[in-house]
C-alpha cells in the first residue's frame, strides 16, 4: 500500500519538474539586465572620389536629319518635237555621266529655220555691202563734179569778158550760164545723196544685227533638240519615251548630282547655342562681314546604323537654317558629304545616298575647362570632401565629353581645381556629415 502511494507521488513530481524548470528560466531572462548602447557609433559611410580637374574636352551635338543631293536637274523640253533618241540606260536609279546625250528631238524644222536665218543674214550683209559701193561711188562722182562744175565755171566767165569786147555772142554767154546751173543741179543732187548714205548704212546694220540674233536662236533652238547630263548624275525620274510629241516646258527627266550630298539635320536649341558660345572666338566676329558658320571650322561626323553595322562618313558645316522648325522646336544645320566614286571601294565602302536618315555630330574645337566625372552631378548641386566631411555645391554644367562634364568655374560659391568630388551615388546626402574616403580611377 505504502509503496503505491510512494510511486504515484514521484509521477506527479515528474510531470511538475519540467514546467518548474521552464518558469525558472522565463524568470532569469526578464531579470536579466539589458546591454547598454554606446552612444559614441557615427554613421561614416564609405565614399569614391576623384578631383576636379583642367582637361581637354571637346564640345559635341548630335542631331539627325535625311540625305539630299546638294544639286539636282530638271530637263525641261525648250523645243516642241518627236522624240527620235533615248539613251539605252536612261533609266530610274542608272548614273550617267557628264555630257551623256539623254535624249535628242527631231531637228529638221529648227535646221530649216537656221538656214532661213543664215540666208536673209547674208541678204542682209550684201545690202550693206552695196550701199558701201554705193557711197564710195557718189562720192567719187561728187569730186569729179565738182571739178567739172569749176571748169564750166571757169568759162563762163571767160565768156562773160569776151561779151564785153564783143568777140562772142549774147546767146553763146546764156548757154555757158545754163551749163553752170545744171553742173551746179547735179553737185546739189549728190551731195543730197550722199547724206542720205548714213541712214541707209544705219538701216542695213539694223538688219544684220536682228538677223544676227535670229541664226544664233535658231542655233539655240537646234542645240536645244539635244538634251545632254550636265554632271555625273543618278536619275531619279524619265517621263518621255521614244516617238513621244513633246510641248515647250515639258520635264523629261530629273536628275542628282552624285558628288556632292547634304544632311539637313536638326539639333536642340539649347545645344547650338551652347555649341556656338564654346566655339565662337572674338576674331571672328571682327571685321564688316556677315557671320559664317563655315568660319568656325567645325569637325562633323555623319553616321548610318543598320542592324549592328556602322557606316561613318566626314563632313562639313556649310550653312545654318533660315527658321526654327515648329513642330520640334529645332535648329537646322546643313552638312556637306563628299562621295568619291573614284577611289571608293565599292565593296565594304557606301557612299551617302537620297533618303538616308543619318546622325550628325558636330565637334568644337578641344579646351581647356574645368571637368569633372559626369556621374558625379545630381541636377544642379555635387557633393565634394573637406577633410572628412561632405559638402554640397552648386554647379553649372556646360557640356559633356565622353565621361566628364564641363562645369562653369565663374559661378559663384562652385567647385575648384583640385576639390575632391564625390562620385558615390551617396544616400542620404546630408551637409557635413562625416565620410569615409578612396580615391577612384580614372577611366
Amino acid at each position: 500500500m505504502f509503496s503505491k502511494i510512494l510511486a504515484t507521488s514521484q509521477r506527479r513530481w515528474l510531470l511538475i519538474l519540467p514546467f518548474i524548470g521552464f518558469l525558472i528560466l522565463i524568470i532569469m531572462v526578464k531579470l536579466k539586465p539589458a546591454p547598454q548602447l554606446k552612444k559614441d557609433i557615427i554613421f561614416s559611410p564609405l565614399v569614391e572620389i576623384e578631383k576636379a580637374e583642367i582637361r581637354k574636352l571637346t564640345m559635341s551635338i548630335t542631331g539627325y536629319g535625311r540625305a539630299h543631293a546638294k544639286k539636282s536637274w530638271q530637263a525641261l523640253s525648250e523645243v516642241t518635237g518627236r522624240v527620235i533618241y533615248r539613251h539605252p540606260n536612261l533609266e530610274e536609279g542608272n548614273m550617267l555621266r557628264t555630257g551623256t546625250v539623254a535624249f535628242k528631238i527631231d531637228p529638221v524644222d529648227y535646221q530649216l529655220k537656221l538656214a532661213q536665218a543664215k540666208f536673209d543674214l547674208n541678204s542682209a550683209i550684201a545690202d550693206a555691202d552695196r550701199i558701201a559701193l554705193k557711197e564710195n561711188k557718189q562720192t567719187l562722182s561728187l569730186e569729179l563734179s565738182i571739178n567739172r562744175l569749176r571748169i564750166i565755171e571757169k568759162e563762163y566767165k571767160r565768156k562773160k569778158g569776151l561779151l564785153k569786147s564783143a568777140s562772142i555772142s549774147q546767146s553763146s554767154v546764156d548757154k555757158e550760164q545754163s551749163n553752170v546751173f545744171d553742173q551746179q543741179e547735179k553737185v546739189l543732187e549728190l551731195e543730197t545723196s550722199l547724206k542720205l548714205i548714213p541712214n541707209d548704212i544705219d538701216v542695213a546694220q539694223a538688219r544684220i544685227q536682228v538677223n544676227q540674233s535670229r541664226v544664233q536662236e535658231a542655233k539655240r533652238k537646234l542645240d536645244k533638240t539635244q538634251i545632254n547630263i550636265p554632271f555625273n548624275a543618278r536619275i531619279t525620274q524619265v517621263n518621255a519615251v521614244m516617238d513621244q510629241v513633246i510641248n515647250k516646258q515639258s520635264i523629261l527627266l530629273q536628275a542628282d548630282h552624285i558628288g556632292t550630298m547634304e544632311v539637313d539635320a536638326q539639333f536642340a536649341i539649347t545645344d547650338i547655342k551652347q555649341l556656338f558660345r564654346q566655339s565662337i572666338s572674338s576674331s571672328l566676329l571682327q571685321g564688316n562681314e556677315f557671320p559664317d558658320i563655315k568660319r568656325l571650322k567645325l569637325q562633323t561626323k555623319i553616321r548610318l546604323y543598320s542592324g549592328d553595322d556602322i557606316l561613318e562618313w566626314p563632313g562639313k558645316v556649310t550653312r545654318v537654317s533660315d527658321s526654327i522648325d515648329p513642330q520640334g522646336n529645332t535648329v537646322g544645320l546643313t552638312v556637306e558629304i563628299k562621295n568619291d566614286w573614284k577611289n571608293m571601294d565599292h565593296i565594304n565602302d557606301s557612299p551617302v545616298v537620297k533618303d538616308m536618315f543619318l546622325e550628325v555630330q558636330i565637334m568644337g574645337d578641344e579646351k581647356q575647362i574645368l571637368s569633372v566625372p559626369t556621374e558625379a552631378i545630381h541636377g544642379g548641386s555635387i557633393y565634394i570632401v573637406e577633410g572628412d566631411t561632405l559638402k554640397i555645391k552648386p554647379v553649372n554644367p556646360l557640356f559633356e565629353s565622353g565621361r566628364y562634364t564641363a562645369i562653369d568655374a565663374s559661378l559663384e560659391n562652385t567647385i575648384s581645381v583640385n576639390d575632391l568630388i564625390v562620385i558615390t551615388d551617396l544616400l542620404p546626402a546630408i551637409e557635413n556629415m562625416t565620410v569615409r574616403t578612396v580615391m577612384g580611377q580614372s577611366k
